[in-house]
């Protein structure tokens, strides 16, 4: 039974990790021959997953640690945390034929199988590391190739279930928190200039969602094309570019308006010991600015890592019980979550 724990890419540890909290890459991968996820009975989504508990044991001759796990076997709150970790996402942890999930302990290292494609192949690193990403991503890729022949056209390239994914099927992001622009007002238009530059910009869970928290992900917006470097050394670029806008942001707020964050992360702070009750998206708004105070005010007992960590705890990805009384006793857990953890932070 997998036991979750909070990932490594929330060490804080890597380059810029004052404000690059992780960089994934993430190669899509499929087998000739087989219909696509989507297509696919369960017998042959079954066969897919019988082919990764195999694969399984050449990545451990690199990656000792690594295990296949059932999705169905996982229980709920460690199902919902591998989405909040960025390990998986929320269609590829509800439980159905064939749905698995290869996990190195440290959380460096998530394959999913059978979610929009039969493989996707993910790496992630604390802080900006682009390059090292994608190099970690394509061993396990050429690990994989050496016992499964991957659907791939000398015209197209490698084929996916999406057209976004067609050619590399690389995918490379980079999670930033960008509550410094957020606060001068110019975080509109700086991602709107880094769009221009060829890269997509989404919010805390990828497509379709929003910046909660004030984080973004910046990522490749093509995969057809390009080389795999290229693609990496694109994203790196771009986000450079928002990280030196971010620092000047951060910069302007420390000289002119530090008492001001100060202020808005101890509101914050008392907000949080006082509520009896906090939903997911209030408790990342409310973690945003203290975030952005402890990284331009020292706090006693108050740092990135911490930070990281109880963001990927809020739970954000909500149980499969819609009731009114489940949503209370969750908002209920959190809020005592949070008053446990920031006791004793000193401003």
């Amino acid at each position: 039974m997998w036991k979750h724990t909070p990932p490594a890419w929330t060490r804080a540890d890597g380059p810029e990790s004052d404000i690059v909290l992780s960089t994934r890459a993430r190669l899509a991968r499929n087998v000739s021959g087989v219909p696509f996820p989507g297509r696919a009975g369960g017998s042959d989504l079954e066969n897919v997953a019988e082919l990764a508990r195999l694969s399984a044991k050449g990545l451990a001759r690199k990656w000792p640690k690594i295990e296949v796990y059932d999705v169905a076997a996982i229980d709920e709150d460690s199902r919902m945390f591998l989405v909040d970790a960025h390990l998986a996402s929320p269609w590829q942890i509800t439980p159905r034929p064939g749905g698995a999930i290869l996990l190195e302990p440290s959380g460096t290292i998530a394959i999913m199988v059978n979610e929009e494609d039969h493989f996707r192949m993910q790496a992630i690193l604390p802080g900006l590391q682009p390059l090292a990403a994608w190099q970690m991503v394509d061993e396990i890729d050429d690990e994989l190739a050496k016992s499964i022949r991957f659907a791939y056209s000398d015209r197209l390239g490698y084929l996916t279930a999406s057209l976004s994914n067609l050619g590399t099927g690389l995918r490379i992001s980079a999670m930033m928190h960008l509550a410094g622009l957020a606060n001068v007002g110019r975080l509109r238009a700086t991602l709107r200039a880094a769009i221009e530059l060829g890269v997509s910009v989404r919010g805390f869970f990828g497509e379709g969602s929003q910046g909660l928290g004030d984080l973004y992900q910046v990522s490749n917006e093509m995969t057809l094309g390009a080389p795999e470097r290229e693609l990496a050394e694109r994203v790196r670029g771009v986000a450079e570019h928002i990280l030196i806008e971010e620092r000047r942001a951060r910069e302007e707020l420390s000289s002119d308006g530090r008492a001001k964050i100060l202020r808005a992360a101890r509101a914050n702070i008392r907000k949080i010991r006082g509520a009896e009750t906090i939903s997911s998206g209030d408790a990342l708004a409310l973690l945003s600015p203290i975030r952005l105070a402890a990284s331009v005010a020292r706090i006693d007992g108050l740092g990135a890592m911490l930070l990281n960590e109880l963001m990927v705890e809020m739970k954000v990805v909500h149980s499969g019980d819609p009731s009114r009384q489940a949503t209370t006793v969750a908002d209920r857990h959190r809020a005592v979550h949070l008053r446990r953890r920031l006791r004793g932070i000193d401003f």
